[in-house]
């Protein structure tokens, strides 16, 4: 008799909900959020966030639980409700743990299924045929970059590298493009940020249809 083989188990940070997508193309959406653990750009610890790719990161995706698809689908299915027909995945980094069984899973629950990547590698085949919206939010220059399609960019601005701009991604293949403000650590920087990145949607090309990206879940109190 051959061995039966473990089910993968993945590092799950939290999965939570209802709650509200706060950014870009699907703002105001209800949604369940599947959290991965982990993340190419960053190691999590607070101790490293200044030195990292992403030291603007408020993102905790350090610790968390080992979860089955099974329990990944149960706790999902405790926390639905009539109105919520999307669950969310982000991270960390999703590219670097999720795979098609899981999508396929959440799709035959009836869910539309929403990722948000940072770009930098590659999904394993056939992860992305069956889900709904990919966001890509560039954290390396485009040569870099992986992922040369998705259905929204989101540009983060003004980011520290010169060389993250929206004039930079144009070859990037998506439906519709967002400019999103840096959050800083204070009122003051955070403040300028918006108005650094209005006045940047002002002096974009028309042409290539850039949009204002804001944090609606923190302005409504969610997570």
């Amino acid at each position: 008799m051959k061995p039966t083989r473990a089910p993968r188990r993945y590092g799950i940070h939290s999965i939570f909900g209802p709650t509200i997508q706060g950014e870009g193309a699907m703002a105001g959406i209800p949604c369940i959020f599947i959290r991965f653990t982990g993340c190419n750009m960053w190691d999590g610890r607070p101790e490293t966030r200044e030195m990292s790719t992403c030291p603007f990161c408020d993102t905790d995706f350090l610790k968390g639980t080992m979860m089955t698809i099974p329990e990944i689908t149960a706790t999902i299915g405790e926390l639905r409700s009539p109105g919520v027909s999307w669950v969310w995945i982000s991270g960390g980094e999703p590219s670097m743990q999720l795979d098609k069984p899981l999508v396929l899973a959440l799709k035959q629950q009836g869910f539309s299924i929403g990722v948000e990547t940072n770009g930098t590698r590659a999904f394993k085949d056939g992860t992305l045929s069956n889900v709904t919206h990919l966001v890509m939010s560039p954290k390396l220059p485009p040569e870099q970059t992986e992922q040369k399609w998705c259905t929204s960019l989101k540009v983060l601005y003004p980011h520290p590298n010169p060389l993250i701009r929206p004039e930079n991604y144009v070859d990037i293949r998506c439906s519709s493009r967002w400019l999103q403000p840096i959050e800083a650590d204070t009122k003051e920087e955070s403040a300028q940020n918006m108005q650094a990145t209005i006045t940047r949607l002002y002096e974009l090309p028309r042409a290539l249809n850039w949009r204002l990206s804001v944090q609606t879940h923190k302005v409504i109190g969610v997570e």
